[in-house]
C-alpha cells in the first residue's frame, strides 16, 4: 500500500490535505479487504432486517388482541407478505403463530449476529496482523539514522497501540457507519411507508445530533494527539527503568525513578481524563435527544392511534413497532456518533502509523544491485567524510586508506575519534556524506545490502544477545549451522568452559539481552557468533574489552588462525593486538594521522609511543592484579 507521512492536527491547508489523504488511504486499505467487509455487512444488515421482522410480528400480536377486544371499532390486522391464518380461528392459535414467528426470527437473528461477530473478528485480526507485519518489516529496512531520532518506546507504541487505531477505523468507523446507515435506511423506509408525518416528527432531532457530533469532533482531536504523546513518554520511561534496573539500584535512585515514572503516569492520566470529560459532555446530549424522540412519538403517535387508520392514523401495533424502531434509531444514531467520534482518535494513530510506513529507506539496494559470486575482501576508503546529521559536525573528514585482501589492520585512537564510524560505513549502516567506501572495488552503495553484510562479520563494542539458547545465539548468522560447527566456534572464542558448566549446556536459555551472563561471557559468545559464518571480512570493535588478559591471549591465538586469509579490521588498545596487526591506523579527531606497523609507529611517532607505553603500564598492572587474585585464591 502507498503511504504518506503524517502531521499533527492543525487548521492549515496542508494539514487538512494530509487528513483527507489519510482518510482516502484508510478507505483504500478497507477496500483491499472488501470480501471480508462485504460478508460482515451482509450478515449484520440481515440481522437488522430480522430485528424489524420481530418488531412487526410483536405489533401484529397487539393488533390481534385489540381487534378481538374491539371488533367494531378496529380493522382486521394486516399480516406480512399476505400470509394470514383464518380470522375465525381461536385467539390462542393466532397468537401462537405470531409468537412462534417472533421466536423463529429471534433465533435466526442470533445466528446472524454470531456470524457477524465471527466474520468481523476474522477480518479485523487479519488486517491487524498484516499491518503489524508491514510495520515490523519497515522497521527492519530503516537506516540507523532514523532510529537515532526516534525513541524505542514510541516505536513500540506505534506497532502495538497505533496499529490498533487503524483497526478501530475499519471496524468502528467504516463498517459500523455503513451498517448503521443501512439499518437506518431500512428502518426509515418502513416508518415512512407506515406514516410519513410521524416519521418526520421523530427525526427532527437528527440535525441537532449532527451539530453535537461536529462540535465534539473538533474538540477531541488535539486531546487525542496529546494523549498519544504522553503514552509514548510513559512507555519510554518504563522501558528505561526495566533496562537500567542495575544502574538504578546501584546508585540507590529507586525513589527518584519512581517519582519520574509517577509524573509520566500522571501526565497520561490527565491527558486521558480530558478525553473522558469531552466524551462525558456528549453522552447526556445523546440521551436527552433520544428521550425527546420518545416524547414526540408518545404525543403525536398516541393521537394517531386514537383517531385510527381509517382517519389517517395508525394501529396500536404500528405504534409499538415505531416505539421499538425509535429505540433502535437512537442506538444506530449513537453508534454513528460514536463511530464518527472515533475518526479523530483513529486518525491520530493512523498518522503515526503512516509516518513510520512512509519513512524514507535511506539504505536501499539499487535497481541493479551488486551481488558477487565471491568476495575477496579488499577495502578502500576514498576521501570519506561523514556527519550523522546535517547540522552536526563532521565525525570523519577526508579519510583515505586501503586494506588488501587477507590483511589485518588495527585502528587505534581516543574515544570519539571515529573508529566505530568507519565500521558503520563499511557495513553501510550509514552512507558517507562525501567520498566513497569500496569493497572489492565496488562502492558499497552499489552492493545489495544483504550481500554486503553477509560478507562481513562484526563483533560490536557492546555485545547483544537474544533471549534464546546459547546455540541459537551463536548460529544467529547461520541458522542451519550444524552442532559441530557451533561447538568449534565456541571453542575458538574460549567459551566452552562456561557453556559446559551451564545448566543445559548449549540449550541453556540466556536471559533478555544476555543479562544472566557476565560481560566477558557475552563478549565471547559474540565472538563465536562472528566466527561461525566464516565471512571474508571480519570486524572486531574492541572485542577484547570485557575479557581478562589471560583469556585474551587464548582467544587471540585462535583468532590468529581464524583471521588467516580474511581481511580483518580491529579496534583495539592492547599492545598485544597492535603487535599482531599487519598495519596500525592512528585515528584522531576524525582523521588518519599516522599509519604503519606497531614497530614503525613506536619508532617514528612520539604521540603513539607515549600512548603505547602508558597502555603497557596498565596491562602490567592488570596482570599483576590477576596474579595476586590467583595467589589469594590458592
Amino acid at each position: 500500500m502507498s503511504l504518506l507521512s503524517s502531521s499533527h492536527a492543525s487548521s492549515s491547508p496542508s494539514a487538512a490535505g494530509n487528513r483527507a489523504d489519510h482518510l482516502r488511504r484508510l478507505f483504500a486499505l478497507t477496500w483491499r479487504y472488501r470480501g471480508g467487509c462485504f460478508l460482515t455487512l451482509l450478515w449484520e444488515v440481515g440481522a437488522e432486517a430480522l430485528a424489524l421482522g420481530a418488531f412487526i410480528y410483536s405489533g401484529l400480536a397487539l393488533d390481534v388482541l385489540r381487534h378481538r377486544a374491539l371488533p367494531d371499532t378496529t380493522q382486521e390486522p394486516r399480516w406480512p407478505l399476505g400470509i394470514a391464518p383464518s380470522a375465525d380461528g381461536p385467539l390462542w392459535q393466532i397468537l401462537s403463530i405470531a409468537a412462534g414467528m417472533v421466536l423463529l426470527i429471534t433465533l435466526l437473528r442470533a445466528y446472524a449476529r454470531y456470524r457477524t461477530r465471527l466474520s468481523s473478528e476474522t477480518l479485523i485480526q487479519r488486517i491487524t496482523v498484516d499491518l503489524r507485519t508491514a510495520l515490523y518489516d519497515k522497521l527492519q529496512r530503516l537506516g540507523f539514522s532514523w532510529f537515532d531520532t526516534h525513541d524505542s518506546g514510541g516505536l513500540i507504541n506505534r506497532v502495538t497501540g497505533d496499529a490498533g487505531s487503524v483497526r478501530l477505523f475499519i471496524e468502528g468507523v467504516v463498517l459500523q457507519l455503513i451498517i448503521s446507515t443501512a439499518a437506518l435506511g431500512l428502518f426509515l423506509f418502513y416508518m415512512f411507508r407506515e406514516h410519513a408525518w410521524l416519521t418526520l416528527a421523530v427525526i427532527t432531532v437528527f440535525p441537532i445530533q449532527a451539530w453535537v457530533l461536529i462540535r465534539y469532533s473538533r474538540s477531541i482531536e488535539p486531546r487525542l494527539q496529546s494523549h498519544r504523546e504522553t503514552l509514548d513518554r510513559l512507555i519510554q520511561t518504563l522501558q528505561e527503568c526495566i533496562i537500567g534496573v542495575k544502574v538504578i539500584k546501584g546508585f540507590g535512585q529507586e525513589e527518584q525513578v519512581k517519582d519520574r515514572f509517577g509524573e509520566r503516569n500522571d501526565d497520561a492520566y490527565e491527558a486521558r481524563m480530558k478525553i473522558v470529560r469531552t466524551n462525558a459532555s456528549l453522552l447526556p446530549w445523546i440521551t436527552t435527544l433520544a428521550n425527546l424522540q420518545i416524547a414526540i412519538l408518545l404525543f403525536y403517535g398516541g393521537h394517531l392511534v386514537y383517531i385510527g387508520p381509517a382517519a389517517g392514523g395508525i394501529a396500536l401495533g404500528t405504534l409499538w413497532v415505531f416505539f421499538s424502531l425509535v429505540r433502535q434509531l437512537a442506538g444506530q444514531v449513537e453508534t454513528i456518533v460514536s463511530s464518527a467520534a472515533s475518526i479523530p482518535e483513529s486518525m491520530v494513530g493512523a498518522n503515526r502509523v503512516f509516518e513510520l510506513l512512509d519513512a524514507p529507506v535511506e539504505i536501499a539496494a539499487p535497481a541493479q544491485a551488486h551481488v558477487p559470486e565471491e568476495v575477496r575482501g579488499r577495502i578502500e576508503f576514498d576521501h570519506v567524510s561523514f556527519r550523522y546529521r546535517a547540522e552536526s559536525p563532521l565525525v570523519l573528514e577526508d579519510v583515505s586508506f586501503v586494506v588488501e585482501p587477507g590483511e589485518t589492520v588495527a585502528l587505534v585512537g581516543p574515544a570519539g575519534s571515529g573508529k566505530s564510524t568507519i565500521f558503520n560505513l563499511l557495513c553501510r549502516f550509514y552512507d558517507a556524506t562525501d567520498g566513497r567506501v569500496l569493497v572489492d572495488g565496488v562502492d558499497v552503495r552499489q552492493w545489495d545490502p544483504g550481500a554486503l553484510r553477509r560478507a562481513v562479520s562484526v563483533v560490536f563494542q557492546e555485545p547483544f544477545l537474544f533471549s534464546n539458547t546459547i546455540a541459537n545465539n551463536v548460529r544467529f548468522g547461520v541458522p542451519d549451522a550444524p552442532e559441530d560447527a557451533v561447538a568449534q566456534a565456541v571453542r575458538d572464542a574460549v567459551a566452552e568452559e562456561f557453556v559446559a558448566a551451564s545448566r543445559d549446556g548449549y540449550q541453556t536459555i540466556i536471559g533478555e539481552r544476555g543479562l544472566t551472563l557476565s560481560g566477558g561471557e557475552r563478549q565471547r559468545l559474540s565472538i563465536a557468533r562472528a566466527i561461525l559464518p566464516e565471512s571474508p571480512i571480519l570486524l572486531l570493535d574492541d572485542a577484547m574489552a570485557s575479557v581478562d588478559a589471560r583469556t585474551e591471549v587464548r582467544i587471540a591465538a585462535n583468532l590468529g588462525r581464524i583471521m588467516r586469509g580474511r581481511t580483518t579490521l580491529i579496534i583495539a588498545h592492547r599492545l598485544s593486538t597492535l603487535r599482531r596487526a599487519d598495519r596500525v591506523l592512528v585515528v584522531e579527531q576524525g582523521c588518519i594521522t599516522a599509519q604503519g606497523t606497531h614497530e614503525q609507529l613506536m619508532r617514528d611517532n612520539e604521540h603513539y609511543r607515549k600512548a603505547a607505553l602508558l597502555q603497557l603500564d596498565r596491562e602490567r598492572e592488570e596482570e599483576s592484579g590477576e596474579l595476586e587474585s590467583q595467589e589469594a585464591l590458592r
